[in-house]
């Protein structure tokens, strides 16, 4: 079996590839037009075990590695973008590399039974791609933190927690620290949902922090060492995002091809046409390129190796690529490719988003530069 994928792994590829076809592809086109988490599919998610592949089996989960859950991302993702949400449960990776005994102890079996959800909070109106130039502050009050500042365009925002960013100390290099804030905590409050072009059902708002009170003990990693805690994430966070591309692209790809098949024009079905041929061919190509990237990748950062050069390329490969095959998806479909009703211009849409999220592409290609031309 290529990249000495296990049999359990086919076996869990498996599990997914049947969950993705009968469950999720039913709600597929319903999330997209209400734009409202599927809990129930996350439930079920998490009882496939979907939920905790990264978590050991000691807290609940699989205790499998990033190889496995990349390529369940990309299976579930051939469904669309909502797919490949279901199993990305980043908020596992640093609880596992900073998180307190207690902080395990209190969220990892959970978070990988499903019963509850965490999201990331960071973004702000000044500090996005410059993460440390965040106006959220966190007082210390006794045993709390008192934080006050508004978190924007936050995903996952039905969650039952957050990890959330502060200033701590505005002299000390750094000073930011970071906290899980639950959403029942006092002075903790969401605003309206945004409407995005793509990925429907991953609800997307505005956290506000009005002395909302943190107990001491949820601080996660050294207090002013907070932007380390955000890193420990940051390679798992794009290598879901350049899975969920992939699996997008192949999607399109799958579809595009079944299309051409059977749409006739000047008597014989468009499949027939070398402009059609070479497109498919180059999907093809790209699709079979970046696969091998992302699965070598994985495969490193599972032996133990850092990957955060790596990871960065994939995601920028992945997401551009993602982007180039799901557009000539629609193209091979003409107006059908524009409707609705086909689906495929739902692949494009989710596709367009990808670039943009868990770190522009911009930024990808800094943090790429910046190894090739290191500061003496």
């Amino acid at each position: 079996m290529a990249f000495g994928i296990t049999e359990e792994q086919q076996l869990m590829i498996n599990i997914a590839r049947e969950f993705a076809a009968n469950e999720v592809r039913p709600r597929a086109k319903q999330v997209d037009i209400t734009d409202e988490r599927p809990l129930d599919l996350f439930a079920r998610a998490a009882e496939l075990g979907l939920r905790g592949i990264l978590i050991p089996e000691e807290w609940g989960g699989l205790g499998a590695g990033l190889l496995t859950q990349a390529m369940i991302s990309e299976t579930l993702a051939q469904e669309g973008y909502i797919g490949a949400s279901l199993v990305n449960n980043l908020m596992a990776t640093p609880i596992l590399k900073v998180g307190t005994q207690k902080q395990k102890e209190k969220y990892l079996q959970r978070l990988a039974s499903g019963e509850i959800s965490m999201g990331f909070g960071f973004t702000e109106a000044s500090a996005g791609s410059d993460a440390a130039n965040i106006e959220t502050t966190a007082v210390k009050d006794g045993d709390t933190w008192v934080l006050n500042g508004t978190k924007i365009f936050i995903s996952m925002i039905n969650a039952d927690a957050f990890l959330v960013s502060a200033k701590t100390n505005e002299t000390a290099p750094g000073g930011i620290s970071s906290f899980i804030v639950e959403k029942d905590f006092p002075g903790f409050s969401i605003g309206g949902h945004y409407k995005k072009i793509g990925m429907h059902g991953s609800d997307t708002a505005d956290l506000y922090l009005k002395n909302c009170r943190v107990p001491a003990e949820n601080m996660m990693g050294v207090e002013n060492k907070g932007l380390h805690v955000v890193l420990s994430a940051l390679d798992i966070g794009r290598m879901n995002i350049a899975s969920a591309a992939l699996g997008l692209a192949e999607g399109a790809y799958e579809r595009a091809v079944a299309y051409a098949r059977q749409r006739v024009q000047f008597g014989k079905p468009i499949a027939h046409f070398q402009v059609i041929q070479h497109y498919a061919a180059d999907m093809l190509k790209d699709i079979e390129l970046v696969k091998a990237m992302i699965y070598r990748t994985a495969s490193r950062y599972d032996a133990g190796e850092s990957i955060s050069r790596e990871s960065a390329i994939c995601k920028l490969a992945a997401t551009e690529m993602a982007c180039r095959v799901t557009d000539r998806a629609v193209q091979i479909c003409g107006g059908y490719g524009l409707t609705e009703d086909g689906g495929i211009e739902r692949y494009f849409r989710d596709a367009r988003v990808l670039p943009i999220v868990e770190g522009t592409n911009e930024i990808q290609k800094m943090i790429i530069a910046r190894t090739i031309f290191p500061k003496k």
